[in-house]
């Protein structure tokens, strides 16, 4: 296990993470940077002043130095207040480090109406890579309307959306629906504090992704283990065949360079969908043949090659009417393309009862 202990700030804490469980597969999809006092216990985030910007600038730095050393196909979240996100000290160290794909900048200490700069700020981390997750405090979420105009990667919900929801009712539902507007988002869901069996097998069966609290992991130094009793709470787990998507993978033409929307272009004669990727291989773009024989770009909708195939075929339907017909592109952990998946494919699948 590598330790991911930056060095001390200086109010003498270290830096540890805290796992993220990848509720399908049942391994850790990755880890949240979590300051550490001495005796390894989650330090509280100071309320405002210097000690708040150097706390985050410590957990920044610190969290950065571990990228080359995360486990195979996992990220690393990293907690920034959302008015200290163009801070000079926390930005100079995201700028520097340049390509910032398998971190997730979580956005935290969220309020309406963000400042312009802070906005720049996050637009730029997200063109360098970064993928964004929006959150409030236990009780407190950000509006809708934020919502809307962040148009997070990841949505958090915190302790108060999922104390008891084996038991709640109202609270499944509003879970529920909170994954219905992250699916048309393109969006995932992640559930923190998550403290018994009860409530992570009550997630899994909402379909929700991705899940942290104290049952899944403690924060600590280097890269904690999924914990026992979050396996043994999981659902059964079943075979590829049967749930995830790689058996209905079809291939594409990729390219870094797209060709022009209104022209064909001589490498990709013969093919109906092109698909954009960045220099990680991450889609960017997907691009569809219309009946000039030109290319229709689209916005990708992107799903983990290890999706059920009914959660795959609702995120699809939910797409606005132009790109509901559109193929899906698969990705792996990591986000890097792995291949297509047509709606036929898709509905043939579900009609066969294997979703």
């Amino acid at each position: 296990m590598t330790d991911m202990r930056g060095g001390r700030d200086p109010r003498g804490s270290v830096v540890g993470s805290q796992p993220i469980l990848d509720v399908v597969r049942g391994v850790a999809a990755g880890y949240q940077a979590v300051a550490l006092t001495p005796d390894g216990q989650a330090q509280p985030r100071p309320r405002g002043g210097e000690a708040r910007v150097a706390q985050t600038e410590h957990l920044v730095r610190s969290a950065l130095t571990t990228v080359p050393a995360l486990p195979t196909n996992t990220f690393i979240s990293i907690p920034v207040p959302l008015d200290l996100l163009a801070q000079g000290r926390v930005r100079s160290p995201l700028d520097a480090h340049g390509e910032l794909s398998g971190i997730v900048l979580d956005v935290v200490d969220f309020v309406p109406d963000p400042a312009p700069a802070d906005l720049d700020a996050l637009a730029a981390y997200r063109h360098a890579g970064a993928t964004i997750a929006v959150g409030g405090s236990e009780t407190a979420q950000p509006e809708l309307r934020s919502i809307l105009d962040l148009r997070p990667d990841i949505i958090r919900l915190g302790r108060d959306w999922i104390h008891e929801i084996d038991t709640s009712d109202p609270k499944r539902a509003a879970v529920e629906l909170v994954g219905n507007l992250a699916a048309q988002l393109d969006a995932w869901i992640l559930t923190e504090s998550v403290s018994t069996a009860g409530e992570l097998r009550a997630l899994a069966g909402l379909g929700v992704p991705l899940a942290q609290g104290p049952l899944i992991g403690r924060p600590s130094p280097g890269w904690p283990d999924i914990t026992h009793a979050a396996h043994r709470a999981l659902p059964r787990p079943v075979g590829p065949g049967d749930r995830g998507l790689r058996s209905l993978l079809q291939q594409a033409y990729t390219t870094d360079r797209p060709p022009a929307a209104d022209a064909p272009d001589g490498e990709t004669s013969g093919f109906e969908v092109v698909v954009v990727v960045d220099e990680a291989r991450r889609p960017v773009q997907l691009l569809v043949r219309n009946d000039t024989g030109g290319w229709l770009p689209l916005d990708p909708l992107t799903v983990n090659v290890d999706t059920p195939v009914g959660e795959a075929a609702t995120r699809a339907v939910a797409r606005p009417r132009a790109a509901r017909f559109s193929p899906v592109v698969c990705t792996d952990a990591a986000g890097r393309f792995l291949g297509i998946l047509s709606i036929e494919r898709l509905m043939a699948r579900l009609a066969d009862g294997s979703s």
